[in-house]
Protein backbone atom coordinates (compact mmCIF):
# COMPACT_ATOMS: atom_id res chain seq x y z
CA UNK A 1 0.00 0.00 0.00
CA UNK A 2 1.52 3.34 -1.03
CA UNK A 3 1.91 6.24 1.37
CA UNK A 4 -1.08 8.15 -0.02
CA UNK A 5 -3.44 5.19 0.43
CA UNK A 6 -2.12 4.65 3.96
CA UNK A 7 -2.77 8.30 4.78
CA UNK A 8 -6.29 8.12 3.35
CA UNK A 9 -7.08 4.95 5.33
CA UNK A 10 -5.69 6.50 8.49
CA UNK A 11 -7.75 9.65 7.95
CA UNK A 12 -10.99 7.79 7.32
CA UNK A 13 -10.47 5.59 10.35
CA UNK A 14 -9.84 8.69 12.45
CA UNK A 15 -12.93 10.39 11.16
CA UNK A 16 -15.02 7.30 11.84
CA UNK A 17 -14.73 8.09 15.54
CA UNK A 18 -16.56 11.31 14.88
CA UNK A 19 -19.31 9.46 13.07
CA UNK A 20 -20.04 7.27 16.08
CA UNK A 21 -21.19 10.35 17.99
CA UNK A 22 -23.34 11.70 15.16
CA UNK A 23 -26.47 10.55 13.42
CA UNK A 24 -26.32 9.99 9.70
CA UNK A 25 -29.61 9.61 7.90
CA UNK A 26 -30.08 8.65 4.29
CA UNK A 27 -33.51 9.40 2.95
CA UNK A 28 -35.16 8.37 -0.25
CA UNK A 29 -36.79 11.54 -1.45
CA UNK A 30 -35.21 14.17 0.59
CA UNK A 31 -35.30 17.81 1.31
CA UNK A 32 -32.44 20.23 0.70
CA UNK A 33 -29.82 19.53 3.33
CA UNK A 34 -30.39 15.77 3.37
CA UNK A 35 -28.06 13.15 2.03
CA UNK A 36 -30.13 11.53 -0.68
CA UNK A 37 -29.64 8.02 -1.94
CA UNK A 38 -31.13 7.77 -5.41
CA UNK A 39 -32.30 4.46 -6.81
CA UNK A 40 -29.35 2.29 -7.78
CA UNK A 41 -29.10 1.23 -11.40
CA UNK A 42 -30.25 -2.25 -12.30
CA UNK A 43 -27.58 -4.88 -12.67
CA UNK A 44 -27.66 -4.64 -16.45
CA UNK A 45 -27.46 -0.83 -16.42
CA UNK A 46 -24.10 -0.02 -18.02
CA UNK A 47 -24.36 3.71 -17.43
CA UNK A 48 -21.62 5.45 -15.47
CA UNK A 49 -22.95 6.54 -12.08
CA UNK A 50 -21.80 9.96 -10.89
CA UNK A 51 -22.19 10.97 -7.25
CA UNK A 52 -22.86 14.70 -7.51
CA UNK A 53 -22.54 16.72 -4.29
CA UNK A 54 -23.30 20.40 -3.91
CA UNK A 55 -24.45 22.83 -1.24
CA UNK A 56 -26.13 25.38 -3.47
CA UNK A 57 -29.51 25.38 -5.23
CA UNK A 58 -30.30 21.80 -4.25
CA UNK A 59 -33.16 20.43 -6.39
CA UNK A 60 -36.43 19.75 -4.61
CA UNK A 61 -36.55 16.15 -5.76
CA UNK A 62 -34.42 13.49 -7.39
CA UNK A 63 -34.97 12.37 -10.96
CA UNK A 64 -35.89 15.93 -11.84
CA UNK A 65 -36.06 17.36 -15.35
CA UNK A 66 -32.52 18.75 -15.50
CA UNK A 67 -31.03 15.58 -14.05
CA UNK A 68 -32.87 13.37 -16.53
CA UNK A 69 -31.82 15.52 -19.48
CA UNK A 70 -28.16 15.31 -18.49
CA UNK A 71 -28.42 11.58 -17.85
CA UNK A 72 -29.95 10.97 -21.26
CA UNK A 73 -27.52 13.17 -23.17
CA UNK A 74 -24.37 11.73 -21.56
CA UNK A 75 -25.61 8.19 -20.84
CA UNK A 76 -24.94 8.48 -17.11
CA UNK A 77 -26.84 8.04 -13.85
CA UNK A 78 -26.54 10.89 -11.33
CA UNK A 79 -26.75 10.26 -7.61
CA UNK A 80 -27.55 13.51 -5.79
CA UNK A 81 -25.94 14.51 -2.50
CA UNK A 82 -27.81 17.63 -1.42
CA UNK A 83 -26.44 19.90 1.30
CA UNK A 84 -27.61 23.19 2.76
CA UNK A 85 -25.60 26.36 2.14
CA UNK A 86 -24.94 26.91 5.84
CA UNK A 87 -23.31 24.24 7.97
CA UNK A 88 -22.71 21.96 5.00
CA UNK A 89 -19.17 21.03 5.95
CA UNK A 90 -20.03 19.20 9.17
CA UNK A 91 -22.49 16.96 7.36
CA UNK A 92 -20.13 16.54 4.45
CA UNK A 93 -17.33 15.41 6.76
CA UNK A 94 -19.66 12.76 8.11
CA UNK A 95 -20.15 11.52 4.57
CA UNK A 96 -16.38 11.41 3.99
CA UNK A 97 -15.83 9.67 7.31
CA UNK A 98 -18.22 6.92 6.27
CA UNK A 99 -16.00 6.27 3.26
CA UNK A 100 -18.46 7.75 0.76
CA UNK A 101 -16.35 10.10 -1.33
CA UNK A 102 -18.48 11.84 -3.97
CA UNK A 103 -17.24 12.31 -7.50
CA UNK A 104 -17.94 16.07 -7.46
CA UNK A 105 -17.50 18.13 -4.29
CA UNK A 106 -19.59 21.10 -3.02
CA UNK A 107 -19.02 24.47 -4.64
CA UNK A 108 -18.10 26.24 -1.38
CA UNK A 109 -15.01 24.13 -0.69
CA UNK A 110 -12.06 26.52 -0.30
CA UNK A 111 -8.29 26.35 -0.67
CA UNK A 112 -7.83 25.17 2.91
CA UNK A 113 -10.24 22.30 2.25
CA UNK A 114 -8.24 21.54 -0.89
CA UNK A 115 -4.96 21.25 1.02
CA UNK A 116 -6.54 19.18 3.80
CA UNK A 117 -8.27 16.75 1.47
CA UNK A 118 -5.23 16.48 -0.81
CA UNK A 119 -3.06 15.55 2.18
CA UNK A 120 -5.67 13.03 3.30
CA UNK A 121 -5.90 11.39 -0.13
CA UNK A 122 -9.57 12.31 -0.61
CA UNK A 123 -9.48 14.41 -3.81
CA UNK A 124 -8.09 13.79 -7.28
CA UNK A 125 -5.27 15.61 -9.01
CA UNK A 126 -5.96 16.38 -12.66
CA UNK A 127 -3.61 17.40 -15.46
CA UNK A 128 -4.30 20.91 -16.79
CA UNK A 129 -3.57 19.54 -20.27
CA UNK A 130 -6.38 17.03 -19.86
CA UNK A 131 -8.80 19.74 -18.77
CA UNK A 132 -7.83 21.91 -21.73
CA UNK A 133 -8.32 18.92 -24.06
CA UNK A 134 -11.73 17.85 -22.74
CA UNK A 135 -12.98 21.32 -21.81
CA UNK A 136 -11.57 23.52 -24.61
CA UNK A 137 -14.30 26.16 -24.65
CA UNK A 138 -14.34 26.39 -20.88
CA UNK A 139 -10.56 26.72 -20.68
CA UNK A 140 -10.63 29.48 -23.28
CA UNK A 141 -13.37 31.37 -21.40
CA UNK A 142 -11.53 30.97 -18.10
CA UNK A 143 -8.14 32.07 -19.39
CA UNK A 144 -9.55 35.01 -21.34
CA UNK A 145 -10.93 36.32 -18.05
CA UNK A 146 -8.05 35.35 -15.75
CA UNK A 147 -5.14 33.30 -17.05
CA UNK A 148 -3.77 33.06 -13.51
CA UNK A 149 -6.84 31.23 -12.23
CA UNK A 150 -4.90 27.97 -12.44
CA UNK A 151 -2.70 29.13 -9.54
CA UNK A 152 -5.53 28.59 -7.04
CA UNK A 153 -5.52 24.82 -7.61
CA UNK A 154 -1.79 24.09 -7.49
CA UNK A 155 -0.52 22.41 -4.35
CA UNK A 156 2.58 20.28 -3.79
CA UNK A 157 3.47 20.52 -7.45
CA UNK A 158 0.13 19.19 -8.74
CA UNK A 159 -3.15 20.63 -10.00
CA UNK A 160 -6.25 19.73 -8.02
CA UNK A 161 -9.68 20.10 -9.53
CA UNK A 162 -11.07 22.32 -12.26
CA UNK A 163 -10.26 26.02 -11.86
CA UNK A 164 -13.06 28.56 -11.68
CA UNK A 165 -13.67 32.27 -11.30
CA UNK A 166 -16.57 34.39 -10.09
CA UNK A 167 -16.49 37.53 -12.28
CA UNK A 168 -18.81 39.44 -9.95
CA UNK A 169 -16.14 39.16 -7.27
CA UNK A 170 -14.00 41.71 -9.09
CA UNK A 171 -16.44 44.46 -8.12
CA UNK A 172 -15.78 46.43 -4.96
CA UNK A 173 -17.95 47.25 -1.97
CA UNK A 174 -19.54 50.67 -2.10
CA UNK A 175 -21.56 52.66 0.46
CA UNK A 176 -25.29 53.30 0.40
CA UNK A 177 -26.97 56.23 2.20
CA UNK A 178 -30.50 57.18 3.18
CA UNK A 179 -31.08 59.88 0.59
CA UNK A 180 -33.72 61.72 2.64
CA UNK A 181 -31.36 61.86 5.62
CA UNK A 182 -28.59 63.32 3.47
CA UNK A 183 -30.88 66.07 2.22
CA UNK A 184 -32.14 66.74 5.74
CA UNK A 185 -28.59 67.47 6.94
CA UNK A 186 -27.74 69.64 3.93
CA UNK A 187 -26.05 67.18 1.54
CA UNK A 188 -27.21 66.97 -2.06
CA UNK A 189 -24.90 64.01 -2.73
CA UNK A 190 -22.97 61.43 -0.71
CA UNK A 191 -19.65 62.51 0.87
CA UNK A 192 -16.50 62.00 -1.16
CA UNK A 193 -13.87 62.15 1.59
CA UNK A 194 -13.33 60.46 4.93
CA UNK A 195 -13.65 63.84 6.66
CA UNK A 196 -16.93 64.40 4.83
CA UNK A 197 -18.17 60.98 5.92
CA UNK A 198 -17.40 61.83 9.53
CA UNK A 199 -19.41 65.04 9.22
CA UNK A 200 -22.35 63.14 7.73
CA UNK A 201 -22.30 60.55 10.50
CA UNK A 202 -22.19 63.23 13.20
CA UNK A 203 -25.22 64.95 11.69
CA UNK A 204 -27.05 61.65 11.23
CA UNK A 205 -26.78 61.26 15.01
CA UNK A 206 -27.35 64.84 16.18
CA UNK A 207 -29.62 66.52 13.62
CA UNK A 208 -32.72 64.33 14.01
CA UNK A 209 -32.66 63.07 10.39
CA UNK A 210 -35.79 60.95 10.84
CA UNK A 211 -37.72 63.92 12.24
CA UNK A 212 -39.16 62.15 15.27
CA UNK A 213 -37.83 64.66 17.77
CA UNK A 214 -35.62 62.11 19.53
CA UNK A 215 -31.89 61.41 19.44
CA UNK A 216 -32.28 57.73 18.60
CA UNK A 217 -30.32 57.27 15.39
CA UNK A 218 -26.80 56.12 14.57
CA UNK A 219 -24.66 57.02 11.62
CA UNK A 220 -23.71 53.49 10.65
CA UNK A 221 -23.38 49.91 11.82
CA UNK A 222 -21.10 47.06 10.74
CA UNK A 223 -21.31 43.39 9.87
CA UNK A 224 -19.69 42.08 13.03
CA UNK A 225 -20.60 38.48 12.22
CA UNK A 226 -18.39 38.72 9.11
CA UNK A 227 -15.61 41.13 10.07
CA UNK A 228 -13.99 41.19 6.64
CA UNK A 229 -17.03 43.26 5.56
CA UNK A 230 -17.03 45.42 8.70
CA UNK A 231 -16.46 49.19 8.22
CA UNK A 232 -14.95 48.68 4.79
CA UNK A 233 -15.26 52.41 3.96
CA UNK A 234 -12.90 53.35 6.76
CA UNK A 235 -10.29 50.63 6.26
CA UNK A 236 -10.35 51.18 2.49
CA UNK A 237 -9.79 54.92 2.98
CA UNK A 238 -6.50 53.95 4.61
CA UNK A 239 -5.72 51.62 1.68
CA UNK A 240 -6.05 48.37 3.61
CA UNK A 241 -8.25 45.40 4.37
CA UNK A 242 -7.30 43.69 7.64
CA UNK A 243 -8.04 40.30 6.08
CA UNK A 244 -5.96 40.57 2.92
CA UNK A 245 -2.29 40.37 2.05
CA UNK A 246 -0.91 43.56 0.51
CA UNK A 247 2.44 44.94 -0.59
CA UNK A 248 4.17 47.00 2.07
CA UNK A 249 6.27 50.09 1.41
CA UNK A 250 9.35 47.82 1.24
CA UNK A 251 7.82 45.80 -1.61
CA UNK A 252 7.28 42.73 0.59
CA UNK A 253 3.99 40.98 1.23
CA UNK A 254 2.43 41.82 4.61
CA UNK A 255 -0.90 40.91 6.16
CA UNK A 256 -3.19 43.93 6.25
CA UNK A 257 -4.39 43.45 9.81
CA UNK A 258 -0.95 44.07 11.33
CA UNK A 259 -0.08 47.19 9.33
CA UNK A 260 0.06 50.79 10.49
CA UNK A 261 -2.85 51.54 8.17
CA UNK A 262 -5.05 49.21 10.20
CA UNK A 263 -3.84 50.75 13.45
CA UNK A 264 -4.80 54.23 12.19
CA UNK A 265 -8.20 53.05 10.94
CA UNK A 266 -8.93 51.46 14.31
CA UNK A 267 -8.07 54.67 16.13
CA UNK A 268 -10.61 56.56 14.04
CA UNK A 269 -13.28 53.88 14.45
CA UNK A 270 -12.79 53.90 18.21
CA UNK A 271 -13.17 57.69 18.19
CA UNK A 272 -16.43 57.35 16.24
CA UNK A 273 -17.66 54.59 18.56
CA UNK A 274 -16.96 56.64 21.67
CA UNK A 275 -18.78 59.59 20.06
CA UNK A 276 -21.87 57.44 19.52
CA UNK A 277 -21.68 57.48 15.72
CA UNK A 278 -21.59 53.68 15.44
CA UNK A 279 -24.44 51.41 16.49
CA UNK A 280 -23.07 49.37 19.43
CA UNK A 281 -24.99 46.31 18.24
CA UNK A 282 -22.66 46.01 15.24
CA UNK A 283 -20.73 43.35 17.16
CA UNK A 284 -23.41 40.72 16.55
CA UNK A 285 -24.97 42.11 13.37
CA UNK A 286 -25.44 40.14 10.19
CA UNK A 287 -26.68 41.34 6.82
CA UNK A 288 -30.30 40.80 7.73
CA UNK A 289 -29.98 43.01 10.80
CA UNK A 290 -28.19 45.72 8.81
CA UNK A 291 -31.04 45.59 6.32
CA UNK A 292 -33.63 45.91 9.07
CA UNK A 293 -31.86 48.78 10.84
CA UNK A 294 -31.51 50.75 7.62
CA UNK A 295 -35.11 50.16 6.54
CA UNK A 296 -36.36 51.13 10.03
CA UNK A 297 -34.30 54.35 10.02
CA UNK A 298 -32.01 53.36 12.88
CA UNK A 299 -28.86 53.87 10.78
CA UNK A 300 -28.31 56.08 7.74
CA UNK A 301 -25.46 54.35 5.95
CA UNK A 302 -24.35 50.83 5.01
CA UNK A 303 -20.88 50.38 3.53
CA UNK A 304 -20.65 46.75 2.41
CA UNK A 305 -22.94 46.98 -0.62
CA UNK A 306 -22.18 46.10 -4.22
CA UNK A 307 -23.45 47.81 -7.34
CA UNK A 308 -25.98 45.00 -7.89
CA UNK A 309 -27.68 45.91 -4.62
CA UNK A 310 -28.93 49.07 -6.28
CA UNK A 311 -30.59 47.18 -9.12
CA UNK A 312 -34.39 47.20 -9.27
CA UNK A 313 -34.54 43.52 -8.40
CA UNK A 314 -32.22 43.73 -5.38
CA UNK A 315 -33.32 41.76 -2.34
CA UNK A 316 -30.81 43.45 -0.03
CA UNK A 317 -31.27 46.83 1.66
CA UNK A 318 -32.91 48.64 -1.22
CA UNK A 319 -36.09 46.56 -1.51
CA UNK A 320 -36.89 46.54 2.20
CA UNK A 321 -36.01 50.21 2.46
CA UNK A 322 -38.27 51.10 -0.46
CA UNK A 323 -41.10 49.09 1.08
CA UNK A 324 -40.84 51.35 4.13
CA UNK A 325 -40.55 54.58 2.21
CA UNK A 326 -36.75 54.99 2.30
CA UNK A 327 -34.58 55.50 -0.74
CA UNK A 328 -30.98 54.37 -0.68
CA UNK A 329 -28.50 56.24 -2.86
CA UNK A 330 -25.11 54.87 -3.88
CA UNK A 331 -21.92 56.69 -3.04
CA UNK A 332 -18.32 56.21 -4.10
CA UNK A 333 -15.74 54.84 -1.65
CA UNK A 334 -14.46 57.86 0.27
CA UNK A 335 -10.92 59.20 -0.13
CA UNK A 336 -8.81 59.26 3.02
CA UNK A 337 -5.13 59.12 4.00
CA UNK A 338 -4.39 56.63 1.20
CA UNK A 339 -5.11 59.41 -1.29
CA UNK A 340 -7.35 57.36 -3.61
CA UNK A 341 -10.85 55.98 -3.67
CA UNK A 342 -10.38 52.31 -2.77
CA UNK A 343 -13.00 49.58 -2.36
CA UNK A 344 -12.68 46.15 -0.79
CA UNK A 345 -12.96 43.44 -3.47
CA UNK A 346 -12.86 39.70 -2.94
CA UNK A 347 -11.57 39.23 -6.46
CA UNK A 348 -12.87 36.82 -9.07
CA UNK A 349 -10.44 33.97 -8.48
CA UNK A 350 -11.79 31.06 -6.42
CA UNK A 351 -10.80 27.59 -5.28
CA UNK A 352 -11.44 24.95 -7.98
CA UNK A 353 -14.26 22.45 -8.30
CA UNK A 354 -12.86 19.32 -6.67
CA UNK A 355 -13.28 15.71 -7.72
CA UNK A 356 -13.03 12.54 -5.63
CA UNK A 357 -9.71 10.66 -5.48
CA UNK A 358 -11.29 7.57 -7.07
CA UNK A 359 -11.43 9.44 -10.37
CA UNK A 360 -7.64 9.38 -10.68
CA UNK A 361 -7.97 5.71 -11.67
CA UNK A 362 -11.33 6.00 -13.44
CA UNK A 363 -10.53 7.83 -16.65
CA UNK A 364 -13.90 7.07 -18.24
CA UNK A 365 -15.85 8.74 -15.43
CA UNK A 366 -13.36 11.59 -15.12
CA UNK A 367 -13.61 12.43 -18.80
CA UNK A 368 -17.40 12.11 -18.71
CA UNK A 369 -17.60 14.65 -15.89
CA UNK A 370 -15.32 17.02 -17.77
CA UNK A 371 -17.55 16.71 -20.83
CA UNK A 372 -20.68 17.43 -18.78
CA UNK A 373 -19.10 20.47 -17.15
CA UNK A 374 -17.95 21.77 -20.54
CA UNK A 375 -21.52 21.44 -21.82
CA UNK A 376 -23.29 23.12 -18.90
CA UNK A 377 -20.74 25.92 -18.54
CA UNK A 378 -20.23 26.99 -22.17
CA UNK A 379 -22.91 25.50 -24.41
CA UNK A 380 -26.00 27.74 -24.51
CA UNK A 381 -28.28 24.70 -24.52
CA UNK A 382 -26.61 23.17 -21.45
CA UNK A 383 -26.29 26.49 -19.68
CA UNK A 384 -29.95 27.43 -20.10
CA UNK A 385 -31.03 23.92 -19.10
CA UNK A 386 -29.09 23.81 -15.85
CA UNK A 387 -29.54 27.44 -14.84
CA UNK A 388 -33.22 27.90 -15.77
CA UNK A 389 -34.77 24.49 -16.43
CA UNK A 390 -37.29 23.61 -19.12
CA UNK A 391 -38.13 26.15 -21.77
CA UNK A 392 -41.86 26.85 -21.90
CA UNK A 393 -42.30 25.60 -18.35
CA UNK A 394 -39.64 27.35 -16.27
CA UNK A 395 -38.74 30.18 -18.64
CA UNK A 396 -39.45 31.83 -21.96
CA UNK A 397 -37.14 33.76 -24.28
CA UNK A 398 -37.55 37.39 -25.28
CA UNK A 399 -34.91 37.58 -27.98
CA UNK A 400 -31.72 36.50 -26.21
CA UNK A 401 -33.09 37.43 -22.79
CA UNK A 402 -34.50 34.83 -20.40
CA UNK A 403 -37.87 35.59 -18.80
CA UNK A 404 -37.87 33.26 -15.82
CA UNK A 405 -40.93 31.98 -13.99
CA UNK A 406 -41.14 31.67 -10.18
CA UNK A 407 -38.13 30.02 -8.55
CA UNK A 408 -40.06 27.26 -6.69
CA UNK A 409 -40.89 25.76 -10.07
CA UNK A 410 -37.25 26.00 -11.12
CA UNK A 411 -36.23 24.11 -7.97
CA UNK A 412 -38.63 21.31 -8.83
CA UNK A 413 -37.04 21.11 -12.26
CA UNK A 414 -33.53 20.95 -10.77
CA UNK A 415 -32.53 24.34 -12.18
CA UNK A 416 -30.06 26.67 -10.50
CA UNK A 417 -26.38 25.94 -10.05
CA UNK A 418 -26.52 22.49 -8.44
CA UNK A 419 -25.61 20.75 -11.70
CA UNK A 420 -23.64 23.73 -13.00
CA UNK A 421 -20.99 24.82 -10.49
CA UNK A 422 -19.19 26.74 -13.26
CA UNK A 423 -22.16 28.76 -14.57
CA UNK A 424 -20.54 32.15 -13.87
CA UNK A 425 -17.30 31.62 -15.76
CA UNK A 426 -18.23 32.10 -19.42
CA UNK A 427 -19.18 35.77 -19.56
CA UNK A 428 -20.71 35.35 -23.03
CA UNK A 429 -23.72 33.88 -21.22
CA UNK A 430 -24.47 37.26 -19.62
CA UNK A 431 -26.63 38.15 -22.61
CA UNK A 432 -29.24 35.70 -21.35
CA UNK A 433 -29.86 37.31 -17.96
CA UNK A 434 -28.35 40.79 -17.86
CA UNK A 435 -30.48 43.72 -18.99
CA UNK A 436 -29.13 46.83 -20.64
CA UNK A 437 -30.34 48.72 -17.56
CA UNK A 438 -28.13 46.55 -15.36
CA UNK A 439 -25.14 47.05 -17.63
CA UNK A 440 -25.68 50.80 -17.54
CA UNK A 441 -26.01 50.71 -13.75
CA UNK A 442 -22.76 48.77 -13.47
CA UNK A 443 -20.99 51.29 -15.69
CA UNK A 444 -22.23 54.09 -13.46
CA UNK A 445 -21.63 52.60 -10.01
CA UNK A 446 -18.88 50.02 -10.48
CA UNK A 447 -16.31 52.60 -11.53
CA UNK A 448 -14.35 55.56 -10.23
CA UNK A 449 -12.46 53.59 -7.60
CA UNK A 450 -9.53 51.19 -7.33
CA UNK A 451 -10.37 47.70 -6.02
CA UNK A 452 -8.45 46.42 -3.00
CA UNK A 453 -7.70 42.74 -3.58
CA UNK A 454 -5.53 40.22 -1.81
CA UNK A 455 -2.13 40.32 -3.52
CA UNK A 456 -1.87 36.53 -3.19
CA UNK A 457 -5.49 35.59 -3.79
CA UNK A 458 -6.96 32.15 -3.01
CA UNK A 459 -3.74 30.13 -2.93
CA UNK A 460 -3.01 26.88 -1.15
CA UNK A 461 -0.50 27.92 1.52
CA UNK A 462 0.62 25.14 3.83
CA UNK A 463 0.79 27.52 6.79
CA UNK A 464 -2.72 28.76 6.08
CA UNK A 465 -4.09 25.25 6.37
CA UNK A 466 -2.30 24.89 9.71
CA UNK A 467 -2.98 28.23 11.36
CA UNK A 468 -5.76 30.08 9.56
CA UNK A 469 -8.65 29.34 11.91
CA UNK A 470 -6.79 30.53 15.02
CA UNK A 471 -5.24 33.54 13.24
CA UNK A 472 -8.64 34.65 11.98
CA UNK A 473 -10.10 34.37 15.48
CA UNK A 474 -7.25 36.48 16.84
CA UNK A 475 -7.93 39.11 14.19
CA UNK A 476 -11.70 39.10 14.71
CA UNK A 477 -11.42 39.50 18.46
CA UNK A 478 -8.79 42.21 18.41
CA UNK A 479 -10.48 44.36 15.78
CA UNK A 480 -13.82 44.41 17.56
CA UNK A 481 -12.28 45.01 20.98
CA UNK A 482 -10.11 47.83 19.60
CA UNK A 483 -13.12 49.53 18.03
CA UNK A 484 -15.17 49.44 21.24
CA UNK A 485 -12.21 50.43 23.43
CA UNK A 486 -11.60 47.12 25.16
CA UNK A 487 -8.12 46.97 23.61
CA UNK A 488 -5.86 49.96 23.01
CA UNK A 489 -4.31 50.75 19.64
CA UNK A 490 -0.86 51.71 20.90
CA UNK A 491 0.97 49.07 22.94
CA UNK A 492 -2.10 46.86 22.62
CA UNK A 493 -1.75 46.84 18.85
CA UNK A 494 1.97 46.05 19.13
CA UNK A 495 1.17 43.13 21.44
CA UNK A 496 -1.54 41.86 19.10
CA UNK A 497 0.81 42.04 16.12
CA UNK A 498 3.52 40.12 17.98
CA UNK A 499 1.00 37.50 19.09
CA UNK A 500 -0.35 37.12 15.55
CA UNK A 501 3.13 36.60 14.14
CA UNK A 502 4.24 34.01 16.70
CA UNK A 503 0.93 32.14 16.39
CA UNK A 504 1.72 31.14 12.81
CA UNK A 505 1.40 34.52 11.12
CA UNK A 506 5.13 34.85 10.48
CA UNK A 507 5.27 31.43 8.86
CA UNK A 508 2.22 32.33 6.77
CA UNK A 509 3.75 35.66 5.74
CA UNK A 510 7.07 34.05 4.78
CA UNK A 511 5.27 31.51 2.59
CA UNK A 512 3.15 34.25 0.99
CA UNK A 513 6.30 36.20 0.11
CA UNK A 514 7.84 33.09 -1.41
CA UNK A 515 4.76 32.48 -3.58
CA UNK A 516 4.63 36.14 -4.63
CA UNK A 517 8.32 36.12 -5.59
CA UNK A 518 7.88 32.94 -7.65
CA UNK A 519 4.97 34.47 -9.57
CA UNK A 520 6.98 37.59 -10.35
CA UNK A 521 9.60 35.44 -12.06
CA UNK A 522 7.09 33.86 -14.46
Amino acid sequence: MNQRKKQRKKTLLGLTGIVLSMTFVAVGCGKPGSFVETVKPEADDKRIEITWANNFNAPEADDNYVQKQLEQKFNVKIKNVKLERQGWKDKFNVLLASGQIPDIFPIDANEIDLATWADQGIIASISPDEIRKNMPNYSKALESFDAGAWNAGFYNGRNWGIPKVWPTGNSGMIPGYNEAWLKKIGYNEPPKTLAGLEDVLIKFVNNDPDGNGRKDTYGMSGRGKLPIQMFTSVFSAYGVSPYQFKLGADGKVVYGGITEETRSALKLLNKWFEAGLIDPEFITADNGQLNEKFANQKIGMVDNMGWRNFDADSVYIKKDALDKGQHVIAGKPVIGPAGKSYALSYGARQAPVLLGVQLEKDEAKRVKIEQILEYVATNPEGWLLTVYGEKGVNYEMNGDFVVARPKPEASKAGAGSFYNPLYNVDTSMLKYNTTSESLNLKAKLDSGYEPLRDIIGPTVLTAKAKYWASLQTLMDNYLIKAIIGKEDTDKGFDDFKANWLISGGQELTDEANKVYAQRQKK
